[in-house]
């Protein structure tokens, strides 16, 4: 199967604006590492769904998959339109003001509260809902959820690239769900209301090619359905991410007569057809 590229594309947006933050600092200083801090994406308690500015939304094809806010919850469900529609929030440094520096050195973490109200496969290497960690230097988790069980994906070095990895069972439909994913170091551990149910080593899928790579991503953070062979309809009560938090900047005291050239923006005809859609992800 082929992994859709409407995901690529949202990666595409996040990576340009890492792009154009990065370009903004040219004259910055560099700044101390800050200390820990807990930024909220997500608070059902809101009584609405998800704020754009703190998680960015995208389905595909568009406008088939709406939020909704019901029952106190926001329910994500691409059950309905079949395995061809997938949609999820992303969240990054580049997209969310304030989103700390996901460092393994001081370690980081992410609380969510969920429930799988119901998931389906054709493949036992995919999950209709997954969540993506990436540190500071790309490395990280991806955590797929069954209705009984939940696991990781794999990378070359344990098991092959996208592949079925080690896996806890677990009814995730049982109700919603507190959990933590703490990653520290090399590994990972992910524990359910208080109890550690699944830990091991953290994974590097750099060796994935396309372009855009979400997977080379730093600090990046993905929920969803990002997959053409599964589908699941799930609830969201909570999400937020503990990291380092990032020092506020300071300008480069060095005094300079020369003007920093502005790059021009390079222009797509609409008649173009657009780079990315020739990129589909190929996940077997």
């Amino acid at each position: 199967m082929n992994k859709k590229f409407g995901f690529s594309i949202l990666c595409f947006l996040l990576l340009c604006g890492i792009t154009l933050f990065s370009l903004n600092l040219e004259n910055v200083g560099a700044t101390q590492a800050g200390e820990q801090r807990t930024l909220i994406l997500y608070d059902a308690s809101s009584g609405t769904i998800p704020d754009a500015q703190m998680m960015s939304f995208f389905d595909f094809p568009p406008g088939d998959i709406i939020q909704a806010y019901e029952n106190s919850s926001t329910t994500l469900d691409t059950t309905k339109s079949g395995n061809d529609t997938y949609a999820g929030w992303t969240s990054n440094a580049a997209s969310t003001p304030g989103f700390p520096s996901l460092s393994r050195v001081t370690g980081f973490q992410l609380n969510f509260t969920i429930q799988v109200e119901s998931e389906s496969h054709i493949s036992n290497h995919r999950a209709g809902f997954s969540i993506i960690v990436l540190s500071e230097d790309a490395r990280g988790i991806e955590l797929a959820f069954w209705e009984n069980e939940i696991w990781t994906q794999n990378d070359d070095a344990t098991g092959g690239l996208f592949t079925h990895g080690e896996s806890a069972s677990f009814p995730t439909t049982s109700g919603t769900i507190n959990y933590q994913l703490i990653i520290i170091g090399d590994t990972y551990t992910l524990t359910a209301n208080g109890t550690p149910i699944l830990n091991g080593p953290l994974r590097d899928y750099s060796k994935f090619e396309g372009f855009p790579d979400p997977y080379q991503s730093p600090n990046f953070l993905f929920l969803g359905d990002d997959t053409t062979s599964a589908q699941a309809r799930i609830r969201l009560n909570y999400l937020s991410v503990t990291g380092t938090e990032r020092a506020a900047p300071t300008m480069d005291a060095t005094p300079s007569n020369t003007p920093t050239p502005i790059p021009s923006p390079t222009a797509v005809k609409e008649s173009e057809p657009c780079p990315l859609l020739r990129w589909i992800l190929n996940r077997p």
